[in-house]
């Protein structure tokens, strides 16, 4: 009978929501976040709903996807990512805008000095998640599928996924950054090389 690992639950847990905390922070300065992150706050914005309700949308659809080809991903953090991700972005945005003035996330340095610490968290926070070995993002079930089904390079079919989703925020009005270009890049081997260095 299967039993589930309650520290690894809910260090999944606290990591999912962490992210959706230090995503809202990386939202507001506006430098850049992860391609998934990017493309559903792209089509937040332009079609006039909340990051949460786009998230949910966008990863239900997905799902269909990683049920079909990818089950073996699916697992307790699959939901918690579809689910609590956006609305703990949405959530935190909703209370530190009643508290932190604008000015903040558009003045130097704090809005660098933002965008490093909120980088930094979430990168820890993913490579948490994904290290507690509970289950995928439809997001990041995909291309693992399509690199095992074509056998090519994870890496290569991670970045055109990842720079794909890029493209369509870009089409539905996102301002792409350099640093939108960088994590492209970058998530994954940082998510790797914090992910080496944590043990759940």
């Amino acid at each position: 009978m299967y039993r589930l690992d309650k520290k690894r639950f809910f260090t999944m847990l606290f990591a999912v929501l962490f992210m959706g905390f230090f995503l809202s922070f990386l939202l507001k300065t506006n430098y850049g976040t992860d391609p998934c992150s990017f493309m559903n706050a792209s089509i937040s914005s332009y079609f006039g709903i909340s990051l949460g309700n786009t998230m949910v949308i966008v990863n239900s659809i997905l799902f269909i996807l990683e049920f079909a080809f990818a089950r073996n991903h699916i697992n307790w953090g699959t939901f918690a990512n579809m689910f609590l991700l956006g609305y703990a972005a949405d959530f935190t945005t909703y209370v530190f805008d009643n508290v932190i003035p604008s000015e903040f996330y558009t003045a130097q340095p704090s809005r660098v000095i933002v965008f490093a610490i909120a980088l930094i968290g979430f990168l820890t926070s993913a490579a948490i998640y994904m290290n507690a070995n509970l289950g995928l993002s439809p997001f990041d079930a995909i291309p693992k599928f399509i690199a095992s089904s074509l056998k090519a390079p994870f890496y290569v079919v991670r970045m055109l996924w990842d720079f794909s989703a890029i493209l369509i925020g870009f089409l539905l009005g996102g301002r792409v950054t350099i640093a939108s270009v960088i994590l492209a890049f970058t998530v994954g081997p940082a998510v790797s090389f914090i992910g080496k260095r944590i043990k759940i």
